[in-house]
């Protein structure tokens, strides 16, 4: 009969072409959805990096790594001193040993009351060294560095300078120790100054 004829012509043909439309849709690729990241998590990564880059950036500054082209001078011999004209040799019965690690170090003792200078005491990497110091109590200032340049810009580039947080008391014929190798569990603790030391007159 002629109406099964009608029947056919919607048969094969249109189910093939909705099964290849199907097929495109299910293998067409679909974006991606990206959350978005939240501003205050970018804050909360750089807060938390701070304290690994900065030691790092530091460490990586007094041995050297950015380029100095200033014409380097000899570092004085470890143990040897710088002292304020008004101290008595003889008046100085305490002792401050140091311990350098990687760079060249001065170690400086300042009156806590009037801020004078009082000693520098210079010591090669990865050399110690004691020497006399008169008593007193002493705000310790570090500058570490590369190559030496002289009192007046100390190391260049490569320079680094710390104050120890806590004044550092010397009674009579009392020794103190300081290790600059730096650890977590260490005690020696200290501020950076991002100013330069000062020339020593």
């Amino acid at each position: 009969m002629g109406g099964g004829g009608n029947g056919s012509g919607v048969g094969p043909g249109w189910f093939d072409t909705a099964n290849r439309r199907f097929e495109y849709q299910k293998d067409r690729r679909r974006p991606k959805r990206h959350d978005r990241t939240n501003p205050a998590q970018k804050w909360i990564f750089l807060l938390c990096a701070i304290p690994i880059l900065i030691p790092a950036y530091r460490e990586a500054k007094r041995s050297g790594w950015f380029h100095d082209r200033v014409a380097e001078l000899p570092f004085p011999a470890s143990g040897t001193v710088t002292v304020n004209n008004s101290v008595d040799p003889k008046s100085a019965t305490s002792k401050i040993g140091v311990t350098a690690a990687d760079a060249n170090v001065v170690v400086q003792l300042f009156d806590r009351k009037t801020d004078v200078h009082v000693i520098s005491v210079y010591v090669n990497r990865n050399e110690d060294v004691s020497v006399p110091v008169p008593p007193g109590t002493y705000r310790i200032k570090i500058i570490e560095g590369d190559k030496w340049h002289g009192p007046t810009t100390w190391f260049g580039t490569s320079t680094t300078y710390e104050t120890v947080v806590r004044p550092m008391v010397f009674s009579r014929r009392t020794s103190r120790m300081i290790d600059l190798h730096r650890s977590p569990a260490g005690n020696l603790h200290t501020s950076i100054n991002f100013a330069n030391p000062k020339p020593l007159n």
